[in-house]
C-alpha cells in the first residue's frame, strides 16, 4: 500500500482523477478529505495533510500507523529559490530542511530537531527512479533537488532574500520553498518509512510593482502532471518491496 499526502484536496485531483476504484474514507485530521483507490493492483491511501508542518506531521504519522505503508508521497505546491525553476515545474526532494526551529543552546545547528540530523534525507531510490521517468515524460519538466520547509507562506521578495542569505546562502542545491515536507519527513524518519515529496512549482520570486511577489495558484495543468509522474513511478515498479 501506498500512501499519498496532499497538501489540500486540490492537491489531490490530479491523483483522484487517475485512480481506479475510489471511495471515501474516513478523515484523521481537522475532517480534511481522504480517499483510498487503486493504481493497478497498488492500493494507494491518499489523505489531505494540511498545510503546515505541524499538520502534515499529525496526518502523516496518523496515516502510517493506522495503514502501515510501504512508502509515502507528498504532493502540493511550493516557492521557487532558483532562477532555473519555472511555474508549472516539478520538484523532486533529495533533502528537506526545517526551517523555524533554533536548538542551538544544545549545540545544534539551525533547523535541527533533538535527536535527528539538520536535515531529513528523502529515499535516494525513489528519487532516481522519478528523476529518470519524469525526464522520459514530454510534457513535464522536473528538477531534482532540496527543499526548504517552514511554516509560512512567503510572498514577500525582500523576506525570501533575507532568508535564503541568512540562514542557507551555502546550499546551492536548495530550490524549493514549502510549508509541509518537512512534517512528513519527520514522521517517515521516525517510523522508518521511504518518503519523497513531489512539488509543483506555484511561486516565483519576481518582485511585481506592489513590491510584493506575484502569486501563482497551483494550476489544474500541475495537479495532473505530479499526479502522472507518480502513478508512471507506481506503474514502473520502482517502489520498496
Amino acid at each position: 500500500m501506498i500512501l499519498v499526502v496532499g497538501e489540500t484536496y486540490d492537491s489531490l485531483l490530479g491523483l483522484r482523477s487517475l485512480l481506479s476504484e475510489v471511495d471515501a474514507i474516513p478523515s484523521l485530521t481537522l475532517d480534511l478529505p481522504s480517499m483510498k483507490g487503486k493504481i493497478g493492483d497498488e492500493e494507494v491511501v491518499a489523505i489531505t495533510g494540511g498545510t503546515s508542518n505541524y499538520l502534515s506531521l499529525t496526518s502523516t504519522l496518523k496515516a502510517i500507523l493506522l495503514y502501515h505503508p510501504r512508502a509515502v508521497f507528498s504532493i502540493g505546491e511550493a516557492s521557487s529559490l532558483s532562477p532555473l525553476l519555472h511555474v508549472g515545474d516539478i520538484v523532486i526532494g533529495n533533502r528537506v530542511y526545517l526551517h523555524g526551529v533554533n536548538f542551538d543552546a544544545y549545540g545544534l545547528a539551525y533547523g535541527t530537531i533533538p535527536g535527528f540530523k539538520e536535515y531529513f534525507y528523502t529515499d535516494i531510490q525513489l528519487a532516481r527512479i522519478a528523476e529518470e521517468i519524469g525526464l522520459k515524460i514530454h510534457d513535464i519538466t522536473v528538477s531534482r533537488g532540496d527543499i526548504l520547509s517552514g511554516e509560512k507562506k512567503i510572498i514577500d521578495q525582500e523576506e525570501f532574500s533575507s532568508l535564503i542569505l541568512r540562514r542557507y546562502a551555502s546550499m546551492g542545491r536548495l530550490i524549493a520553498y514549502d510549508c509541509v515536507s518537512a512534517g512528513s519527513a519527520i514522521a517517515c524518519a521516525n517510523e522508518k518509512i521511504p518518503y519523497l515529496p513531489l512539488r509543483a512549482v506555484t511561486y516565483v520570486p519576481q518582485e511585481g510593482e506592489d513590491g510584493l511577489m506575484r502569486e501563482r495558484r497551483i494550476s489544474l495543468e500541475s495537479n495532473v502532471n505530479v499526479a502522472k509522474l507518480l502513478v508512471a513511478i507506481i506503474k514502473e515498479g520502482g517502489l520498496p518491496a
